[in-house]
């Protein structure tokens, strides 16, 4: 045979078995997805591995999630496996995609929802009972592609929560607390300016050990249609009937709220000894005005959040002209933080003084959780304020404020997916960053849980 011909012949053979034993030795390593765990109770650490990859192949792993509205949100990064066939999503950056550096967040704060209109962004919508869920796939430089799930919940599968009804003295809520054991702490948990139930809050912490009420103190059945008004007694009741719960530790109670909760939560606790740990995320220092759709017409005039003996309490007024209402209702509006500060500039000294919430009065520790972003209102100001009140007054209990730099609103809660980018209405500016918020709102919540239990567990 000629010596060219069987030295093509043999080339293309050796080039034929290399790529053979390429393909087998791809396929002998199976592809997978694995996601530790794969139901993670809400605000537990997780991660996401690939695994069956050569060492230096590159893998695109897709994540791809529906929310209650039914809107399709995705995201996607191309990883490099390192020397041992591995990619590990919250150690590694990606080589390519909708994130950068290595963030175990990263494919859930980039999701975009597939079908929207850029003008007018929109938010995921959670399922506040079920949680979320959001399918990986990956798929490796030959095209062989594998699957997994990876889901986001209130409450462990398997591990059974009683569901109590609060239906009584005009009192609305549910309370939550593991079947199995007790008794246990009590925490009792209000919402903020969207009014309703917040039970996924209340899952969770029950889920961690505790039993928790979540209440609703506006905008739910036969309670007020708006925050107008609403008495400071309500929140007194609401305790008395946690501590006559059996499965409730005897002792003191905490609670949590968030935003304009988080100013009931520091009023209520200011005025009620029963109230022995606080946590105040995005609160306020001071009493604001209340809020009704009625801000919005012309012969409107200002009135308080709260009521104490059938009587409005003192409260700053927002300064708002008629031309911002009207940018407001247009979306057109980059921030509310110039309203609360420029209220709290022009307001007589001794309105701001009646205004104040005595939060030395509060009898046990606070937890104080703000973001330097936080575009509805200047929560990391009121914080600060509130920190030097105690400073002032020698609180004797231990006060923290844990500062989410760049964090925005939300960056007090482990919402994930896009950070629930404008969680009062599609498009709100909540400020901060889906990537400072989701990693954020993790170290909230883990020193919320850790905070109540070390104040309560006792």
């Amino acid at each position: 045979m000629n010596k060219r011909l069987l030295f093509a012949a043999v080339f293309v053979l050796g080039l034929s078995l290399g790529i053979g034993w390429i393909a087998w030795a791809t396929m002998a390593k199976e592809l997978k997805v694995i996601a530790t765990p794969s139901v993670a109770l809400y605000g537990e650490a997780f991660s996401w591995k690939v695994t069956g990859l050569q060492p230096g192949e590159k893998v695109a792993l897709k994540a791809a999630s529906t929310d209650a509205r039914r809107i399709l949100w995705a995201s996607e990064a191309v990883f490099q496996a390192d020397a041992s066939g591995v990619v590990d999503v919250g150690r590694q950056a990606p080589v390519s995609g909708s994130y950068a550096k290595a963030d175990i967040f990263g494919l859930l704060w980039s999701m975009r929802a597939t079908n929207s209109d850029p003008k007018k962004p929109l938010a995921y919508r959670h399922d506040r009972v079920n949680g979320w869920m959001v399918n990986l796939t990956a798929k490796n430089s030959i095209g062989t592609t594998a699957t997994t799930r990876f889901r986001c919940v209130f409450q462990r599968p398997g591990e059974a929560l009683a569901r109590v009804p609060l239906e009584q003295d005009g009192l609305r809520g549910f309370l939550y607390y593991p079947v199995e054991g007790g008794p246990y702490p009590g925490v009792i948990v209000l919402g903020g300016s969207e009014g309703g139930l917040f039970e996924g809050w209340a899952q969770a912490l029950a889920a961690n050990g505790f039993a928790a009420l979540s209440l609703a103190w506006f905008g739910y059945q036969s309670l007020p249609e708006e925050l107008v008004e609403i008495p400071l007694e309500y929140f007194d009741r609401a305790a008395a009937w946690m501590k006559a719960q059996p499965k409730i530790k005897a002792g003191g109670l905490g609670l949590i709220g968030g935003s304009k909760g988080g100013e009931a939560a520091l009023l209520a606790a200011s005025r009620n000894s029963a109230f022995r740990a606080v946590v105040a995320m995005t609160p306020a220092a001071h009493m604001w005005e209340g809020h009704t759709l009625r801000f919005f017409s012309p012969d409107y005039k200002p009135v308080s959040s709260w009521s104490l003996g059938g009587r409005p309490l003192p409260f700053i007024s927002f300064k708002v002209s008629p031309q911002d209402k009207e940018k407001y209702m247009k979306g057109e509006l980059a921030s509310f933080v110039f309203f609360f500060r420029d209220a709290l500039a022009k307001a007589d000294p001794a309105t701001i003084k009646k205004a104040v919430i005595p939060v030395e009065n509060i009898a046990g520790p606070i937890l104080l959780i703000s973001g330097t972003d936080d575009q509805i209102w200047p929560s990391g100001d009121f914080c600060a304020a509130i920190v030097t009140r105690l400073k002032q007054a020698q609180f004797p209990y231990n006060v923290k404020h844990l500062s989410i730099e760049k964090g925005g609103h939300m960056s007090v809660l482990p919402f994930l997916i896009t950070a629930n980018r404008g969680l009062l209405i599609d498009g709100d500016p909540s400020g901060g960053s889906p990537q400072t918020d989701a990693r954020g709102g993790y170290r909230s919540w883990a020193e919320t849980i850790s905070f109540l239990h070390r104040h309560l567990d006792r």
